[in-house]
């Protein structure tokens, strides 16, 4: 099943129910040989979906989606859940807490990365502002196409800062023009 929306993500936990205290603590103690059987640890996974679902209703954001969240808590439960020493059986709320930790702890970090991101792209995006107003500037008084050097001048930045932002420019002015010569493509053949 595709994770494309909220929605999908609820109708999915909702196929699996909550494990109720007495079936978690007969799974955990239920712990034969080196590892856990995999009928077992897919109960355990399975029944335990909704404390994932909680926690990426918690976090969703524009930024990072429910469906992202629940993915990365998802594995680090199914990670969690594999990684059981049955030597050292957990009691439910240990367990439980443990789970939740793990969750939280992979979600927080992938909306920390992602908050990042989007600080990092809007800063590229003021440069890039900065930069063209700039070359727009130093091309009236001089007339000529501004180099590399005589920007990172004017700016006050590295010279291989600016060379990044021409490139990212020039880039995206390049899939601007050609995203637009599919529109006037597409408008003409109809």
């Amino acid at each position: 099943m595709e994770l494309a929306t909220p929605q999908a993500v609820r109708d999915l936990v909702a196929g699996f129910p909550r494990l109720e205290p007495e079936g978690l603590t007969k799974l955990l103690a239920d712990q034969t040989g080196p590892v856990m059987g995999q009928d077992q640890a897919q109960r355990l996974v399975e029944g335990n979906l909704w404390l994932v679902l909680e926690a990426a209703e918690e976090r969703e954001s524009e930024t990072v989606p429910i469906e992202d969240l629940f993915q990365e808590g998802s594995s680090a439960l199914v990670t969690l859940v594999h990684g059981l020493d049955p030597a050292q059986p957990l009691a439910p709320d240990e367990f439980l807490s443990s789970v939740r930790q793990a969750v939280r702890q992979v979600m927080d970090a992938l909306v920390t990365d992602e908050e990042e991101a989007r600080l990092e792209d809007l800063r590229w995006a003021a440069d890039a502002e900065r930069l063209l107003a700039a070359e727009i500037e130093l091309r009236l008084d001089s007339e000529a196409v501004p180099s590399d050097a005589e920007l990172a001048a004017h700016l006050g930045w590295p010279p291989a800062r600016v060379g990044q932002l021409r490139r990212a420019v020039d880039e995206a002015r390049t899939q601007h023009d050609a995203e637009l010569l599919d529109i006037l493509g597409e408008i003409e053949g109809s």
